[in-house]
C-alpha cells in the first residue's frame, strides 16, 4: 500500500494527565481503495491477453450480451470486508497484489447451444496440495501450508495407506496425553479438544478418500463463496471442466479445490510448471492478470474419481465448441502417474568405446 503520513504536535497538559487521556496519542487511519471496474469488451480483455479473440472466436457474438457476474461484485465486497477486519493489524492487511487480482468475471452464454461459461481473468498462484496413496505412494509434503487434501475427492479404491497418517496419529497421541494430564488447565483442554477433533477428521478423510495430486493433476482453485450460491445459474461445482488460457495456448483442467473467499487465481503445480518450469510452491508462474480461466458450470461428471486426462481433453474440446469454437492448440496432458517406471539402462563398460551414433549412459 502507498502510505502518506505525518505527525502533528500540540502543547498539552502534564504527562501525568495526558497519559490517561485517550486522544492525547492518536492515530487516525483512513484507507482509500478504488474498487476496479470489470473488463467487458473484447478490447479490454485483449489488453490483458492479446490472443484471446483469436483463441475464442465466439466472444465477438457473446460479449455484447454478456453480464458482469455477481461473483465479481461479491469477490470485491469480500476483499473490502477483509481490509476492514485487518485494520488493527496492518501487517496482515490484504496486499495490493491480492486486492487487485481479478480483472473480470463474465457470464457467457452461447445463443445457439445455450452453453453457459464463466470467463475469469486473473493471475495465477500455485497450489501444491493433495495426495492419493492409490496412485502415488510418495508425495512431497514439506512445503509451508501443505495439506494432503483437496476439496475434490473420491472413495479410495485400494487398501494402500496414506503416508500422512502416521504423523497425525502420533500427534493425536501427544495431544491426548497432554489433555489427560491432571495439571492441564481447563482453557488449555478446550484448545486441545479442538485440535484433536480436527486431527480425527483429517485421519478419517485420509483413510476414506483419495484426492487430486497437485504435481500430477491439472486443476484450478476458486474462492469458497462461489460454491455457496444455490440459486445462481452460473454456480460452479467441484469437478467442473475448465480451460486455462495463457500466451496463445489452451490447457484442459478440473475445478479441484476451494480457496479463501477474498482471493482468486490459483492452479495446481502441474499447470504452473507447464506455464513456467521455474514455478514452485513459492514462485508463481504469472503475477500479471494475463491468465484466462473458462469455467463450464454443470459439466462435472458423477461419480468423482481420479482424472482421466484423455477424456478431460475430449470433454473440454467439446465444451469449447459449444461456446463458439477455439483456435490454436488444446494441450494434451500426459498421465505421469500411470506411466510405468523405465527399466534401468546398464552403464557402458569402461573398456568399451561408444560408437559415434550412440552415447554411453552416465
Amino acid at each position: 500500500m502507498e502510505i502518506h503520513s505525518k505527525v502533528t504536535t500540540t502543547e498539552g497538559a502534564q504527562a501525568l494527565v495526558e497519559r490517561k487521556t485517550p486522544d492525547s496519542y492518536l492515530l487516525e487511519l483512513d484507507v482509500r481503495v478504488r474498487v476496479p471496474q470489470a473488463a467487458q469488451t473484447l478490447d479490454q480483455l485483449a489488453a490483458a491477453d492479446r490472443w484471446i479473440g483469436a483463441l475464442l472466436p465466439g466472444l465477438r457474438d457473446e460479449l455484447p450480451v454478456a453480464k458482469v457476474s455477481d461473483f465479481y461484485h461479491g469477490l470485491y465486497q469480500l476483499k473490502v470486508d477483509a481490509v476492514n477486519r485487518t485494520l488493527g493489524r496492518l501487517d496482515q492487511i490484504v496486499s495490493r497484489h491480492n486486492f487487485f487480482d481479478c480483472n473480470t468475471i463474465l457470464e457467457l452464454q452461447n445463443p445457439q447451444t445455450n452453453r453457459k461459461a464463466l470467463l475469469i481473468q486473473s493471475d495465477m498462484d500455485v497450489n501444491a496440495d493433495g495426495s492419493d496413496a492409490d496412485r502415488v505412494s510418495d508425495v512431497e509434503g514439506s512445503t509451508a501450508n501443505f495439506q494432503p487434501f483437496t476439496s475434490y475427492r473420491w472413495f479410495k479404491r485400494t487398501s494402500k495407506a496414506s503416508q500422512f497418517i502416521p504423523e497425525r496419529e502420533q500427534k493425536l497421541k501427544q495431544l491426548q496425553s497432554e489433555y489427560d494430564a491432571k495439571a492441564t488447565p481447563p482453557e488449555r483442554k478446550k484448545v486441545l479438544k479442538d485440535q484433536m477433533d480436527q486431527l480425527l477428521r483429517d485421519l478419517n478423510d485420509l483413510k476414506k478418500y483419495s484426492f487430486l495430486v497437485a504435481k500430477a493433476d491439472p486443476f484450478i482453485v476458486l474462492p469458497g463463496f462461489m460454491f455457496r450460491q444455490p440459486n445462481e445459474p452460473f454456480q460452479p461445482r467441484l469437478g467442473d471442466c475448465v480451460v486455462v488460457i495463457y500466451q496463445g495456448k489452451l490447457y484442459p483442467a478440473l475445478l479441484g479445490d476451494v480457496g479463501p473467499s477474498y482471493k482468486i487465481g490459483e492452479a495446481s503445480l502441474r499447470i504452473c510448471n507447464q506455464l513456467d518450469p521455474r514455478s514452485t510452491a513459492y514462485n508463481r508462474p504469472s503475477s500479471d492478470l494475463n491468465i484466462t480461466y473458462i469455467v463450464f458450470p454443470d459439466s462435472a461428471e458423477d461419480p468423482p474419481g481420479p482424472p482421466d486426462l484423455q477424456k478431460l481433453h475430449a470433454r473440454c474440446s467439446a465444451l469449447l465448441k459449444e461456446i463458439g469454437g477455439y483456435g490454436g492448440e488444446l494441450w494434451n496432458w500426459e498421465d505421469i502417474l500411470s506411466k510405468p517406471s523405465p527399466e534401468p539402462t546398464p552403464s557402458a563398460s569402461p573398456f568399451t568405446t561408444a560408437s559415434p551414433q550412440e552415447s554411453a549412459t552416465p
